[in-house]
């Protein structure tokens, strides 16, 4: 049966959260729900779960339905192990369990008459059928799938007390027990925070399978992607819903905007023309009654919003004063290692890395492998490390760091910038500020206050500034809404510079990586290609014993997969060099143009002194292209 809200609205105070949102929820259906941050998404989550009261509207649940709510860094410090917090879940089964054993052991009693013995065999019979009814028979087997699944495999579930677990283990094991209990109705707020690749992985195939609603409030695009039947939309205060998972989102939104805008702009035509034949027809006698005819048909329009794609979407945009040499870095036989109170401990041996000019390369790897520690030894923050790594020649590096300490806390957002850079004025930097979403009053917070998302869209415009060949970003998709990433994965991918990256973010990988470089403790595995080509390669060596084949088949693949980059590396070189020479000819032909006119000049010293210093800026051009084109044309050559 659905789940039904009908013009379902909430206010705090005079602020509107949520206005007339109406949803219809099929049996067993997988919605996803999304908004930018502060859209009430957790509100409505709240609500459903009967946390909240709603101002008005209706909520129709399915009839003895429960509702299990998983709410984000969800804890629990319980005095319990971790087997007993766990069985508190199937108290009633367990409590069946025993009536059966006591049951059993009065069957074998010799001194019960046929009668007695009768009554209690037709016990022991409703038992045993309200046991296999409630599924007592699959309980541990349910609570093995679950917890391994969910990374608690190696845990000593029967001695280890739940207050002593992690944070992020307490939220983990918060989730598993609401996935066990198994409500009718599941609501996910941001389930995958916590979670490693294997994890989430496990999750989705769970969740695609799950007896039940689910609603899910997520940034995971992938996770999305994966299990949602449907997406609502929270957008200035109302509920949109379009069918499919994310990626159908995008599309169906993307094609309702090319439609709406349509109708927008066909509109506002239409009004310009009757404001014109009105504006024009008014004072003459002849024509001012169908002036007033038509000024009537403009009031009664009633006038369309303008379409937006996407509410307040950064715009970000990443360039490089010059290219690097081909070589951008080669580690070898790199030890990673941290410094843990004077305690020096090694996380990763044999990290052996080969990253070329333009590749895109993702690190990846479990949590507390290395990977961002990978990261600050290769930007020289972390200086405790044996092996050796180097990059090559002409590479600049600008590194987003995921905590953002590279900001000044005590700073203003535009003195952050300004200081950075002083040889902008005010307006400059107020207008590039504007492209990550910091308008007006936004430019004088204290960077210390800033949130999360706020403190990533300020550290992603410094190295936009920075314009580096070479980026290294550590979780870059961390705190920021779902339109800003869409934002940030074009930038990434149109970059036509170096990006090694660090994510958990697996819809990014997808988008943007062209590499994978798998992080153990013990080495480095590389995978040509993207998130989901480097989770083929790992489907197909599964077994022991089609390891070594699986080696060939990815020595083969990536074979074919190198070819097939030098091919486009040889076709966009070839289209660069093309241009770069279009560019050389432009400049030469300005530059005789000005000569010329600085022997038309004759005397006039300041004209003169004006086109000699237009020369010198297009020498200096010329210059910096006559290398560029030098450089293409060596590796052109050395690539064919």
């Amino acid at each position: 049966m659905a789940m039904q809200l009908t013009s379902v609205s909430k206010s705090f105070g005079v602020d509107l959260i949520l206005e007339n949102i109406t949803m219809n929820i099929a049996d067993n259906e997988k919605v996803g729900l999304i908004g930018a941050n502060g859209a009430g998404k957790t509100t409505l989550l709240r609500i459903i779960a009967g946390e909240l009261p709603h101002d008005s509207g209706s909520i129709f649940t399915p009839k003895d339905a429960a509702i299990g709510f998983l709410k984000q860094n969800a804890v629990d410090d319980s005095a319990n192990t971790m087997w007993e917090d766990v069985m508190e879940i199937f108290s009633d089964i367990t409590a069946l369990e025993e009536e059966m054993r006591t049951l059993e052991a009065k069957m074998s009693d010799a001194s019960l008459n046929e009668e007695e013995h009768g009554e209690v065999l037709a016990s022991y019979s409703r038992a045993s059928a309200s046991f296999d009814a409630k599924g007592g028979f699959e309980v541990n087997t349910r609570i093995k799938t679950v917890l391994s699944g969910m990374g608690f495999d190696d845990f000593d579930l029967k001695n280890t007390k739940v207050k002593t677990l992690s944070g992020g283990e307490k939220t983990k094991f918060a989730f598993a027990k609401l996935l066990l209990r198994s409500p009718g109705v599941l609501l996910l707020d941001e389930p995958t925070n916590h979670l490693d690749f294997k994890t989430m992985q496990w999750l989705e195939g769970y969740l695609k399978s799950y007896r039940g609603m689910i609603i899910a409030v997520s940034h995971d695009r992938y996770f999305l992607d994966s299990i949602c039947d449907s997406i609502y939309e929270i957008e200035r205060n109302r509920a949109t819903r379009y069918p499919g998972n994310y990626t159908s989102y995008l599309e169906e939104k993307k094609k309702n905007y090319e439609i709406a805008l349509k109708h927008y702009e066909a509109q506002q035509d239409e009004i310009q023309k009757l404001e014109d034949y009105v504006a024009k027809n008014k004072v003459r006698a002849s024509t001012a009654k169908m002036a007033k005819s038509k000024q009537k048909a403009i009031d009664r329009i009633e006038v369309l919003e303008k379409p937006v794609l996407m509410n307040k979407a950064c715009r970000f945009g990443f360039e490089m004063e010059y290219p690097s040499y081909k070589d951008v870095l080669l580690c070898e036989n790199l030890k990673l290692m941290v410094n843990g109170g004077g305690i020096i401990k090694t996380i990763a041996t044999g990290v052996n890395i080969d990253v070329k000019r333009g590749e895109k390369v993702a690190i990846i790897g479990a949590n507390g492998v290395g990977k961002s520690t990978l990261l600050k030894t290769l930007v020289g923050y972390n200086t405790t490390y044996g092996g050796e790594f180097e990059f090559g020649r002409n590479v600049e590096l600008s590194f987003y760091d995921q905590e953002q300490k590279l900001l000044h806390d005590k700073s203003t957002v535009l003195s952050e910038i300004w200081d950075r850079f002083p040889r902008m004025d005010e307006s400059e930097v107020r207008t590039l500020l504007g492209t990550v979403l910091f308008t007006d009053e936004d430019v004088y917070k204290e960077v210390s206050r800033l949130s999360g998302g706020e403190r990533a869209r300020l550290m992603l415009l410094v190295i936009m500034l920075e314009k580096a060949n070479t980026l290294l970003l550590d979780e870059p998709t961390n705190h920021l809404d779902l339109s800003s990433k869409e934002a940030l994965d074009g930038a990434v991918k149109n970059f036509e510079g170096t990006v090694i990256l660090v994510s958990h973010d697996r819809y990014f990988l997808n988008k943007c990586a062209d590499k994978i470089i798998e992080l153990t403790p013990h080495g480095t595995f590389v995978y040509s290609g993207n998130y989901n080509d480097y989770l083929e390669y790992k489907a197909n060596s599964d077994s022991d014993a089609q390891k070594n084949d699986d080696k060939k088949k990815l020595s083969s693949a990536q074979e074919y997969e190198a070819e097939k980059r030098r091919q486009a590396n040889l076709k966009n070189l070839a289209k660069k060099l093309s241009r770069t020479e279009e560019e050389i000819e432009k400049l030469e032909l300005q530059n005789e143009e000005i000569k010329t006119a600085i022997n038309d000049a004759g005397a006039d010293y300041e004209k003169v002194k004006e086109l000699y210093e237009q020369s010198e800026n297009v020498e200096k051009e010329l210059n910096n292209l006559y290398e560029l084109w030098n450089t293409l044309s060596i590796e052109l050559e050395s690539s064919q």
